[in-house]
């Protein structure tokens, strides 16, 4: 959601409290909760516009009593019984709701995926419609029940609860609050939406299934940047400095997050095999740092760091001299200068956000390659900057090791043989139609003598 659109529902939008992290999650010194209370959040949705539940036109909680996963024979509608819906507040709102009761738990998950869906409606211009509204209007949101795991499916958001060391159920991790996890699985539903699934009996889907996972990861990683606390946190911890391994040992620092740690990765293709996940990395780590490039370009443009001190943090000197001076030059570059630095980082973060919509919105899903991604990110960014982003996308994707297949089509040469054209002899300046060209000798077996221009 771009910053101008969120100061626009700021007063016409619902209120909500959300962890932008789980709030099991401890600072990096042990003193305490990283983020020890839910942070208000505002979706795109009058007061009016939401039901108790809370329900709206697009999703709805269920908090099922008893309730078992769902399974290939047993699927939504859930038919069962379940508990009150959550009532709004005397104005319509649900930031009144205790964050130690079930009723926040049910409200935090519909206000999570609300929020991401608003986010990424934004970023694309349009209603994302849903994947399976041939058979549902609605996502049903089934918030806790008693299960160890979590699943996303064909109408459906369904969430238990973390593992504790041996396996049983840990209650004080329900999943319907993480932030991460549920915009991760909604992205798997926003790539559905947009970009479908193979439909070639022959087409393995290896990168397919690597573009699903990284973009579940992508979806995720934007939406959290929304969060002022986690944005504030990353730019004190790191000083604008997110590229070098100075920078990356301190976002290592942030939390526990899987989100937060995977976006800053040095995975290349060759590092990685045909799992999804494992193969996710590389494209993850090429798109994000596309979008930390920009973040810092920006700084390069409005004054705030040199671009010699933006060429060394990106080039990644090898001697722990050098990444201490790098992060000494952020350090006093970004001392004073907190709320531009925050500016441009958001600007970043939108861009990445229409960019992704964009390249989503080009791709196929039959026979996709890596390399036919990159081709579609910097299609995207000539509509939204005109190319002036090509060569950190091309640099950013070469790094990662990203380029055709050595079987490629791309890469097949062609001679003058291949094209028919071999033993042309020049007919000199002028064909007699204008421009210089060249005969065919020998005559096709109909007769048509053939003119190439040059």
């Amino acid at each position: 959601m771009s910053v101008s659109l969120d100061r626009r529902i700021a007063e016409s939008g619902t209120r909500f409290r959300i962890f932008p992290q789980p709030r099991f999650l401890q600072k990096a010194d042990g003193s305490g909760p990283l983020f020890p209370e839910p942070e208000q959040v505002v979706i795109a949705l009058e007061p009016s516009a939401i039901q108790p539940g809370p329900a709206d036109d697009r999703m709805f909680v269920v908090d099922a009593v008893g309730k078992l996963p769902y399974n290939r024979l047993f699927r939504p509608p859930y038919r069962g019984e379940f508990r009150p819906p959550v009532q709004p507040g005397p104005e319509g709102h649900f930031d009144h709701l205790d964050p130690t009761s079930r009723e926040f738990s049910a409200a935090t998950m519909y206000a999570t995926v609300r929020r991401v869906l608003d986010i990424w409606q934004d970023y694309f211009g349009r209603t994302i419609q849903w994947h399976f509204f041939t058979s549902f209007a609605r996502m049903e949101l089934i918030p806790l029940i008693e299960w160890n795991n979590a699943q996303s499916g064909y109408g459906f958001l369904e969430f238990g609860y973390g593992r504790s060391p041996n396996g049983t159920i840990d209650h004080t991790r329900p999943y319907c609050e993480n932030f991460d996890v549920l915009a991760h699985e909604l992205g798997h539903s926003i790539i559905f939406a947009e970009v479908g699934v193979p439909t070639a009996p022959n087409d393995e889907g290896i990168d397919y299934g690597g573009m699903h996972e990284s973009a579940g990861d992508l979806v995720a990683i934007v939406a959290s940047l929304h969060f002022h606390s986690v944005v504030d946190h990353l730019l004190a911890t790191t000083k604008g400095n997110l590229l070098t391994i100075n920078g990356l040992d301190r976002v290592g620092e942030l939390s526990d997050s899987r989100q937060i740690r995977i976006a800053f990765n040095a995975l290349r293709m060759s590092d990685v095999g045909d799992e999804p996940h494992d193969r996710s990395l590389p494209l993850t780590g090429a798109i994000f740092d596309t979008m930390v490039e920009v973040f810092q370009a920006d700084l390069v443009a409005k004054k705030l760091i040199s671009e010699d001190l933006r060429i060394r943090s990106t080039n990644l000197p090898g001697t722990a001299s050098d990444l201490d001076q790098i992060q000494a030059d952020f350090t006093a570059a970004y001392t004073g200068n907190e709320e531009a630095f925050k500016e441009s980082l958001l600007m970043a973060r939108d861009y990445l956000g229409r960019l992704l919509a964009l390249t989503y919105s080009k791709i196929s899903p039959d026979f996709l390659t890596y390399h036919g991604i990159l081709r579609a990110v910097l299609e995207a960014d000539r509509e939204l900057t005109d190319g002036e982003n090509a060569t950190i996308i091309r640099d950013c994707f070469a790094w990662r090791e990203i380029a055709p297949v050595p079987t490629s089509l791309l890469l097949r040469q062609h001679t003058l043989a291949d094209c028919g054209l071999a033993g042309a002899e020049p007919l000199g300046s002028d064909t007699g139609n204008g421009h210089a060209g060249y005969r065919i000798p020998s005559p096709r077996p109909d007769g048509v003598t053939l003119y190439a221009g040059r």
